[in-house]
Order: structure tokens, then sequence, then C-alpha cells
């Protein structure tokens, strides 16, 4: 979520305090403990905890399948950042970094990674790849720049830095599904000294860096996140995390030359992840404590569907939240992650039905797993641990 990007520019970014970290912790976290004679991970909590704690359902468990391992140089530190997964025409694109250079592989298919050097030198811009891979645009401190696979910069856009005057703020880009545009958020024009405006979302040839169009947002110095659908329309819904509590969202189209931009109202949720044909959208509250599904209408409009809230899951206890980021796992089902903080070791997976908003079932894993999962539709995702990883299926057994 945007928390992990936020984390990570602490790093960097002096000005940034140590209550936006304690929000902005990451949730790389690893299954510890064995269940039974055939080991199953999935978090400290037996059966009797799950299932007696005030208020909560009872809920089956679910073995999950492993179906395939293949070696992810990276995978797990990718995941803390906002571009480790992004989707656009059939496929989902995995970003990792090696180095100085970007490596792009698509998910779920067994390919060597394309590498691209870094055109920005900023070694944690927000990378995005073409649909074809031949290109990767990124979007770093002071530009925006696309790159071939033989490093040849097909051009660069400047922009006032992000981290002028003590800035935090951080942007994204993404080619749109056919290729031919470059969507990006950047700093924008200060009214006068002192008095900056908003952010900036620039849309630009992706042949040649030409600006087609602009049009401002209301976020200012926003950390930025772009979410796109599998096989949806081409649409854009972009998710900017401000301090500790505020989150704007946008959808956005591209139609010839005019952007057409529409404010979602997700009530300071960020957009964490839509199912395969942009008709449902998942939000969750910043502090962990509700996930809320939205229908995407033609026209771009959002209407909350439905909500689980985290008491549905675990009963009255204050120590736990949703943690990570919600996915669909098919257009019935998606997958939340439940844990004391960001940072625990411990952690459950859970699988909501989007159908009536409600647990069907905790997942177990044969072996230990990241809670970051990444979705591959059809019932099927990933997870990344160290330098490999899992693909999974469910396989579905008694309680």
């Amino acid at each position: 979520m945007l928390h992990k990007r936020l984390a990570h520019d602490y790093e960097t970014l002096a000005a940034s305090s140590k209550v936006m970290i304690h929000v902005a912790s990451i949730d790389n976290l690893t299954k510890r403990i064995t269940d039974g004679a055939a080991p199953t991970w999935r978090g400290t909590y037996s059966s009797d905890h799950r299932h007696n704690q005030r208020g909560a359902m009872a809920i089956d468990s679910c073995t999950v399948q492993l179906t395939g391992q293949e070696p992810c140089p990276g995978i797990e530190e990718a995941l803390g950042w906002t571009d480790a997964w992004q989707v656009r025409r059939g496929a989902t694109w995995l970003v990792t970094r090696r180095g100085e250079d970007v490596a792009v592989r698509r998910a779920g298919v067994a390919e060597v990674p394309v590498f691209f050097p870094d055109p920005t030198g900023d070694l944690r811009g927000y990378a995005s790849p073409a649909p074809d891979a031949r290109a990767l645009a990124v979007c770093g401190d002071a530009e925006l720049a696309v790159v071939e696979t033989d490093g040849t910069i097909r051009w660069s856009h400047l922009h006032d830095p992000w981290s002028a005057d003590g800035g935090s703020g951080r942007g994204a880009c993404a080619f749109t599904a056919d290729g031919r545009h470059v969507v990006a958020i950047a700093p924008g024009m200060a009214a006068a000294p002192g008095e900056y405006q908003s952010d900036l979302l620039v849309t630009l040839a992706a042949a040649d860096g030409t600006v087609v169009a602009t049009a401002p947002l209301t976020a200012k110095s926003g950390i930025y996140e772009i979410r796109q659908p599998l096989n949806g329309p081409d649409i854009l819904l972009v998710s900017a995390g401000q301090g500790q509590d505020e989150a704007l969202s946008y959808a956005i189209a591209l139609d010839g030359a005019a952007l057409r931009i529409v404010s979602l109202d997700t009530k300071d949720e960020p957009i964490t992840d839509l199912d395969e044909a942009a008709g449902q959208v998942l939000t969750a509250e910043r502090g962990g404590a509700w996930i809320t599904l939205h229908r995407l209408g033609p026209d771009l409009d959002l209407a909350t569907s439905g909500q689980v809230r985290l008491e549905d899951l675990v009963g009255e206890n204050e120590e736990l939240r949703f943690v990570g980021r919600p996915v669909f796992v098919d257009d019935s089902l998606f997958l939340a992650a439940i844990a004391e903080e960001e940072w625990t070791e411990e952690f459950r997976h859970f699988l909501i039905d989007t159908r009536i908003m409600r647990p069907v079932a905790e997942l177990e894993y044969p072996l230990p797993v990241n809670a970051d999962t990444i979705p591959l539709g059809n019932g099927v995702w990933l997870t990344g641990t160290d330098d490999e990883l899992c693909r999974w299926t469910l396989r579905r057994t008694g309680s």
C-alpha cells in the first residue's frame, strides 16, 4: 500500500516524521508456526482461539495448493514498494531492482527478466513497463524518462523536484493499455512563492515525450500509486497518500487529447486493487479497521456495495488490524491479511466473498510464505519470500 513507499522514503527524506513512519511500516511478514504432523503455516493462533473470540464467525480452513516455484531475486524487498506489481493488457508485471538496474518480468510466466538502467539516477523512482516490455517509464525526483532495453533514453521530461523545500511527495507513472501514452503525476507550479497549489497530472506521447494534456489534481505533495484493470477498459485508478490520515483517489481516462479526471469518494481509504474487468474496487481504511468494496460504473462513478469489518473475522480484539493490500483472487473472492501491526511476523490470510462480504475461509500454507500477495486472477496468486516466487491456488478441505 501507500504506507510502504512512505516508510522507504524516510530513509532518505529527513523531513518525514517518526509518526509517519509508524503509520507507514512495511508489512513484509513471514509465517513461523506449524500445525499438526504435516506442517501448514497460518500464524500462531490455534483453531480454538480463532473461533472463540467474542463476536467472531466460525470460519473453515482452506489448504492452498502450491503449483509452482521459481527464482525471482529481490522480490521480497520489491514488495515493500508500490510499483512491485502492475497489470495491463492481460499481463501482470513484476518490477524488482538489481544494483542500478530495474528488472521487469511477467508474473506467473517462467521467462528471463528484461533489465533496464534507471534513466533518472534516482534508483527508487516509480518504474512502469510498456505493455510489450520494450521500454520502461521511470518517475524520479526531478524527471520522468522513458528508456529502451539497450539503455538508450528515448525521452526525458523535467519537472520541479518532489524533494524541493523538504517535500516528501513521490510521483507515479504508467503506460496506457495500448502503449501509446504515458500518464504521470508531477509537482505543479506554485501560485506564488511559498504557495503550492496542487500536483499535476501529465499525459505524454510514449514515442517522443510530447505533452498531450495536463490537468491539476486536488492532492498536494502526495505519494502516488496507480492501478489498472487486467482486461477491462483503458482507465487508471490513482491513489494519493497525504500525511498520516488523508488519502485521495481518482479515476482517469484519456479520450484523444482530453484527460478526464473523476475524484472518487473513497473517504480517505486508498485503493488497493480492482477486479479484472474494473467493475469492482477495493479500498482499505488506513487504520486497518475495515475493507470496503465499491462498484465502478462506466461513467467512472463509484458506489459502495459492501464492507467487511475486522470484528467480523476476529471478534472484539483491539490488538489486530487489516494489514498490507487486500487483492482480488477472482471476481467473487478477495484475500486479506490480519496481524497486530505492519511489522509483526505473525499474520493470517482470509478469503472474503464479495457477494456477501463475509469471510469464507482462513488459508493454510504447506510452507512459510510472506503476507504480501500478487493476484493473477482465476483463483491464482503469488507470494514472494526471500528471492523466490511461489504460485498458489485453492484446494478445499474440511475445517
